[in-house]
């Protein structure tokens, strides 16, 4: 009797955990089935800040080589293209001390991402708009600029790229 009730249990939580769409963390794509090698292009960079687009191409590139659902790979090999433009960089207030000075600023970073499928030759993303930002202190907008350039864009970068991977990967 008490096998009898086990099995119920476990046909019941079966068919419950089958119709909510559970899935195992890692194992799902939402990338188009036969789009298993990328080729991330040359980050654009249409702001004044040097070297960014470098970076966040690195970054690109070691996130999404740490997936195993899709390879990094040269551009005749490669299923899709991921192209990325870095649209806006900017160093504004965010908070203030009680003499009206700032006491923080915030690293704002915004990319459009395109991904394009070589065999349908079409863009499964275009455009897409995607921000990050970062908050820190500095005394002043020098020190923040310099803060920001030495350190804290890295950090955003960082979370662009991971942000860009999670778009490849859910909003298909």
């Amino acid at each position: 009797m008490k096998k009898i009730i086990n099995f119920i249990i476990m046909l019941f939580l079966g068919f419950t955990l089958a119709s909510c769409g559970y899935r195992f963390a890692g194992s799902y794509s939402s990338l188009p089935m036969d789009i298993r090698n990328v080729y991330v292009d040359s980050v654009e960079n249409d702001t004044s800040e040097p070297s960014i687009q470098t970076n966040l191409r690195s970054y690109l590139i070691n996130q999404l080589n740490m997936d195993s659902r899709i390879k990094v790979t040269n551009k005749d090999a490669a299923d899709g293209y991921l192209y990325v433009k870095i649209i806006n960089y900017d160093i504004e207030q965010s908070s203030y001390a009680k003499s009206g000075f700032a006491s923080s600023y915030r690293c704002i970073i915004t990319v459009s991402v395109s991904f394009k499928s070589k065999k349908q030759d079409k863009y499964i993303i275009k455009d897409n708009i995607l921000t990050s930002y970062k908050d820190y202190n500095a005394n002043d907008q020098l020190s923040a600029i310099e803060i920001a350039r030495n350190r804290t864009s890295d950090e955003v970068l960082r979370d662009l790229a991971n942000k860009i991977k999670d778009d490849m990967f859910v909003n298909f």
